[in-house]
């Protein structure tokens, strides 16, 4: 454990940006999740089965569909498949869990 810790320590010192950005990456991707939440449990589905779909036309959705952030951007807020339109909710929760991640983790590192 100790030997962790001084690796860390060393990374953080080397390049301070690297923990942040650990931070703002497990933000983005809990956003992610947080959206499904916010789509599936109010209609009484579930969150395991299906797999990430559009729910326009139930597409399940490859990797590339499925990046935080940067999917959203790409395919310019649309569904890939059909050109639904992917409500702007979606990527503002990512955005700012994902500033939130990285702010947390600046915050607590010395």
């Amino acid at each position: 454990m100790e030997l962790w810790l001084a690796a860390a320590a060393t990374l953080h010192q080397q390049a301070p940006w690297f923990w942040p950005m650990v931070g703002g990456v497990l933000g983005a991707v809990l956003g992610s999740f947080l959206t499904c939440v916010w789509h599936r449990l109010p209609r009484g589905l579930s969150l395991r089965q299906p797999p990430s779909h559009c729910p326009a036309c139930r597409t399940t959705l490859g990797v590339q569909e499925l990046i935080p952030i940067l999917s959203w951007l790409w395919q310019r807020g649309r569904c890939r498949h059909c050109a639904a339109p992917i409500p702007w909710r979606s990527l503002w929760l990512e955005i700012t869990c994902t500033a939130a991640g990285a702010s947390l983790v600046w915050w607590l590192l010395p």
